[in-house]
């Protein structure tokens, strides 16, 4: 079985970065990207609003991740949009359909929730507030720097043996501690 990552959202917080970011994860670890978030009941068009967002999250990630120069394809993702509260109904989901790993946003969820999810065992990688510059160098360095600011908890060690793997990250990391 393809491992999962979930990466849930709200279209009301920004999340392009963590969307780039947990995109690019997917990619390096070969595995499924499920995106969740809940529809907004007011919106006078909510699916396409969803929609919109994610095109736009879509083109960041290409744009920054240098996907067009490198001639890399998006990764697929898998969409769950459903109706209800946030919190609820994410949790509802997890329960029904567990992921190998999470990528969150710190802002995301109250730190209550946060300690929830790290004490029930789930494997899980909270982004930090993220700004990615304008212009990148080295697409793999740019990865590494994302992830060296971001708390793991859970994490086996077969993910860095995974992440080892990738020659491009390996002369990413080599890079850095020269510095």
């Amino acid at each position: 079985m393809r491992r999962t990552i979930l990466y849930p959202f709200r279209i009301s917080i920004n999340f392009q970065e963590g969307y780039a970011w947990s995109a690019e994860l997917s990619r390096r670890l070969r595995s499924k990207l499920s995106l969740f978030t809940t529809l907004d009941p007011c919106a006078s068009e909510p699916v396409a609003d969803v929609y919109r967002a994610l095109a736009n999250a879509q083109g960041y990630y290409v744009t920054h991740f240098q996907l067009l120069q490198l001639r890399l394809s998006p990764v697929q993702t898998e969409r769950h949009f459903v109706e209800g509260e946030f919190s609820k109904s994410f949790m509802a989901f997890v329960q029904k359909n567990p992921p190998e790993m999470m990528v969150l946003q710190s802002n995301l969820f109250s730190n209550e929730r946060l300690k929830e999810f790290i004490h029930s065992g789930q494997k899980i990688i909270i982004l930090p507030a993220i700004e990615i510059p304008e212009v990148q160098d080295d697409r793999a360095q740019l990865f590494i720097a994302i992830l060296g600011k971001a708390a793991l908890y859970n994490i086996p060690d077969s993910f860095f043996n995974t992440i080892s793997q990738d020659h491009s990250l390996f002369n990413a990391i080599t890079r850095f501690f020269k510095n």
